[in-house]
Parts: structure tokens; C-alpha cells; sequence
């Protein structure tokens, strides 16, 4: 199988969150230290990957959490990043950084909302209803100001919680510009290879905030480690030895530890996201 060029990049600004989920691996699991990414390490990221069009400025943690979070913004826009995104919790959209969110060059803003207000009480231990007020003034403030700011929900769905997709659509597309949903992650086989250290529509490296790149969002822990953005440049990580040789176990069914039982949960209302929808040449 054949990578895709390297366009996209998930940038981790913080692994530090004031919620604690129940389902997040920063709440258990996660033993890395926490920590904020410094913007001129951020500055060199973005030098360093020529051909960068799509920027995720999130990974695990709350990224608004990160005081110097719109420098970021502004320094990824005016190095020609075409679309910056962000997912966040919403617990943070006072009148200041919804005026901030509004004047920034993000692109897209989504708000992880799983289920039903009861659902998502149990799950987060905040009330929906205070989220949602947070998003109706956030769409209010952009509408008249800057409509372009595409607004989107995101619903990690589970066993536990599928019955409540439809309602939630029905609900949130009368709210927000689009809907996504994924699957839970969950720990059972690998039976096929993962898109990640091949690209499944582009090509994507994942760097945290102290500049370890890793190859998937999933590896929460760093255990994949290609190198340090501190010292390497992160565009010739995706062409290094570390990567070529994570692609060829995935394409020998020889996964290392840390895939060998990554998984998402089976429903029917949700894709599945790392896997290939067929498994063919990536081209």
C-alpha cells in the first residue's frame, strides 16, 4: 500500500482537561505528563510541514484550555493553512471567547455532545443544557458576524447510547451546520490494517504538546513514537524508518501492541473510522 502525501496535522495545544469523562482516556489510562505546547514550538510545526492544507487543533485534552490557543489560529492562517479546526467540550464559550472564536480565522468549531441531556450528564457530569445555551449564543453572535464559521456537533456513540441517534440529529440539525457521529473506541482483535500510517483521504501525523509525533490520535499514551518536532523536522517523519516500518506490520498483520486490540465499538448508526472502508491500495 501506497501512503497519501502529508497535508493534514492533529496538533495537541494541552492534554489537560476540566472535565473528567467517563469514556476519556485523559480521566484513566492516560500516564504521560500533562502540559501546554509552547507557540514557538507550534511556530516550528507548522515551518516545518510544507504542503500543510488541514489543521485539528485538538487531540486529548480541552484546547481553549490553552491561553495562547487564537495565536495559534492566527499564525497557522497566515502560513496558508486553509482550514483550521477545532473540537472542544464547550464549557468555556463565555462572552469573551465567543467574541475571540468569532474574530479568529478557525474554520470549523465542533462541540463533542454525546446523547441525550441525561446521557450527557452522566458521561461528562456537566448539564447539557448549560452547553447548549453556550453553542445557541455562539451561533447567534456568528450568524451576524462571520457566518462562514461552520458550527458542528459530535456524537461518540456506544452500545449503551445508539437508540438516542436520531433524536439527536433531528435535535442538533436544527442547531448546528452538520452532525457527525463515531463509534466508541473499544479494546478487542485488529483483523485488518489501520488507514493511519497510510492515510485514508490525506495523509496525517499526529503531534503532541510536548512534540512527540506519533502516527494516531488513538495512542494516547505515545507509544508510536516517529520523533520530536522539537528537533526533527515533522514532514520527513512521515517518510522515516519508524513509519515504514509500522506500515509494513500492518500490511503483514504483525500489528505492535498498542493496535493490536484497537477497535470501535459494532452499531449500525455509526462507520467505523480506522479502517479502510475497502481494504485496497491506498493511492
Amino acid at each position: 500500500m501506497r501512503a497519501k502525501p502529508l497535508t493534514s496535522l492533529i496538533i495537541e495545544p494541552t492534554n489537560t482537561c476540566n472535565l473528567r469523562c467517563s469514556f476519556c482516556f485523559v480521566t484513566e489510562g492516560m500516564t504521560r505528563e500533562e502540559g501546554f505546547m509552547d507557540l514557538a514550538l507550534f511556530k516550528k510545526v507548522i515551518d516545518d510541514t510544507p504542503g500543510l492544507e488541514h489543521l485539528c487543533m485538538h487531540n486529548w485534552g480541552e484546547p481553549l484550555l490553552h491561553k495562547k490557543i487564537f495565536e495559534m489560529f492566527d499564525y497557522a492562517h497566515r502560513s496558508g493553512v486553509k482550514y483550521i479546526v477545532m473540537n472542544t467540550n464547550g464549557t468555556l464559550l463565555t462572552n469573551r471567547m465567543i467574541d475571540k472564536i468569532i474574530e479568529s480565522p478557525l474554520n470549523i468549531i465542533r462541540f463533542s455532545i454525546d446523547g441525550s441531556a441525561e446521557t450527557f450528564k452522566k458521561i461528562r457530569g456537566v448539564e447539557l443544557e448549560k452547553i447548549e445555551q453556550n453553542i445557541l449564543k455562539l451561533k447567534k453572535e456568528k450568524e451576524a458576524r462571520r457566518p462562514e464559521l461552520s458550527m458542528g456537533v459530535v456524537f461518540t456513540v456506544e452500545n449503551e447510547t445508539q437508540e438516542d441517534v436520531e433524536e439527536y440529529i433531528e435535535h442538533w440539525e436544527t442547531i448546528v451546520d452538520h452532525v457527525r457521529t463515531q463509534p466508541k473506541l473499544i479494546q478487542s482483535p485488529r483483523k485488518e490494517p489501520c488507514p493511519e500510517p497510510f492515510g485514508k483521504e490525506y495523509g496525517k501525523l499526529v503531534v503532541l504538546w510536548d512534540g512527540t509525533v506519533i502516527p494516531c490520535c488513538v495512542d494516547y499514551n505515545a507509544s508510536l513514537k516517529l520523533g520530536n518536532a522539537n528537533s526533527e523536522r515533522v514532514g520527513d517523519l512521515w517518510h522515516n524508518s519508524e513509519i515504514k516500518k509500522l506500515r509494513n506490520q500492518h500490511e503483514t498483520g504483525n500489528y505492535p501492541e498498542v493496535c493490536v486490540n484497537c477497535n470501535e465499538c459494532e452499531t449500525s448508526k455509526t462507520d467505523k473510522r480506522f479502517f479502510f472502508d475497502e481494504f485496497q491500495e491506498v493511492i
